[in-house]
């Protein structure tokens, strides 16, 4: 039997840098369930409650709220995706969003069918308020950092990132633009279809196809690569199987 996905939202706090941006992370505790010691960005469970309470954190404008998931979600959803970004990102890392209009999604991802925790996740963007200083929890994460996408994929075979396969793929999707602006500015143009990977093993390689690879026609194909296959270091790397 299949597990039903969990609503969950992911919240990518970016900061402008000397020369680019980066990205904040957090480092799962070691005794986590689910990955223990990863990097992820800051996130969790909507709750029931979340969907009444947009006017705790800011407020949001309707119409914005319908665009912002380009209508998927019927308002009271879309609200308590948003608002459980901003509840979980002040919880988390002590950072208190102005407004849940700030908030732009980037992308969507549901665990695939096979894993028996499952999660359907938005992952949404915003800056970092000014004068905010985020910081772990000490409980469920035990260190974070910022991070420059860019020099994240150059040394990401180092060991110092531990990453799953939709964390490092959105890293890699961040690494594609200059400023915070740009990303701001894609979040607001871009099409979000939901991607949800397959399972497959490709000779000697356990591979995660994403919709649009030629294992896995899609009418809503990823913009990117369309695979992210284990490496002999055990570590995941994305691979445009289109070729």
């Amino acid at each position: 039997m299949v597990a039903a996905p969990s609503p969950a939202t992911t919240v990518l706090l970016l900061r402008d840098e000397p020369v680019g941006f980066s990205v904040f992370m957090v480092q799962r505790s070691l005794q986590s369930s689910f990955m223990p010691g990863a990097h992820v960005f800051p996130g969790g469970r909507v709750d029931p409650e979340d969907r009444d309470a947009a006017n705790d954190w800011g407020g949001l404008d309707p119409a914005l709220a319908h665009r912002r998931f380009e209508g998927e979600l019927d308002h009271g959803a879309a609200v308590a995706q948003l608002v459980a970004g901003a509840r979980e990102v002040h919880e988390e890392v002590g950072v208190r969003l102005p407004s849940l209009n700030a908030l732009h999604v980037l992308a969507h991802w549901i665990t695939p069918e096979f894993e028996a925790r499952r999660f359907d996740t938005w992952f949404v963007v915003c800056r970092l308020p000014a004068g905010a200083e985020p910081v772990h929890d000490d409980y469920e994460t035990i260190a974070s950092r910022w991070v420059e996408p860019k020099s994240a994929l150059a040394r990401y075979g180092d060991g110092s990132l531990v990453m799953a396969p939709p964390t490092y793929y959105t890293i890699w999707d961040l690494a594609r633009f200059d400023t915070a602006a740009d990303v701001l500015a894609e979040a607001e143009r871009r099409s979000v279809p939901p991607v949800m990977p397959r399972f497959q093993q490709i000779g000697e390689r356990a591979a995660l196809l994403l919709p649009g690879d030629p294992l896995y026609p899609s009418d809503h194909p990823v913009e990117g690569p369309t695979r992210v296959e284990m490496g002999e270091s055990g570590r995941w790397w994305v691979v445009d199987g289109r070729g």
